[in-house]
């Protein structure tokens, strides 16, 4: 299956996106992320005004098959959450680079350049993980 890959994100190892305007990120999962994931049935999101540090854990998606951590690979403070996931799960699968975003973080500190990919990168990636599957 080809991927949609818009080339203005960031991309990271663990399959989340990153759209950055100024000092606003805002972050979702990647259809790679989602095809593996299977049927949504549960979201947990950080509140407003919590703050994530790169690399933690700041949220979970339960599927039918196992709960699955959503991982920040930036730092910052939570200034929105998409609470329309709350009412259409399957929004995040429909739509994930534009209405199926999960947060969005004021930055408090720089982007880090090793955790992100450019979208050649990333789809690099992908195809590596695909050979490697077969």
């Amino acid at each position: 299956m080809p991927y949609t890959l818009p080339k203005d994100l960031k991309y990271t190892p663990t399959h989340e996106w990153v759209r950055v305007k100024g000092r606003t990120a805002i972050i979702g999962l990647t259809e790679l992320a989602l095809e593996g994931l299977g049927k949504i049935i549960d979201l947990s999101l950080p509140d407003k005004g919590d703050a994530l540090l790169t690399g933690m854990a700041f949220g979970d998606v339960e599927t039918t098959n196992a709960l699955h951590e959503i991982m920040t690979p930036i730092e910052g403070e939570v200034v929105e959450v998409n609470n329309a996931l709350y009412k259409d799960l399957d929004l995040i699968t429909r739509d994930p680079y534009i209405r199926g975003w999960l947060v969005k973080l004021r930055l408090t500190s720089p982007l880090p350049q090793d955790n992100l990919l450019s979208a050649d990168e990333y789809e690099a990636q992908i195809f590596k993980i695909k050979r490697e599957l077969k």
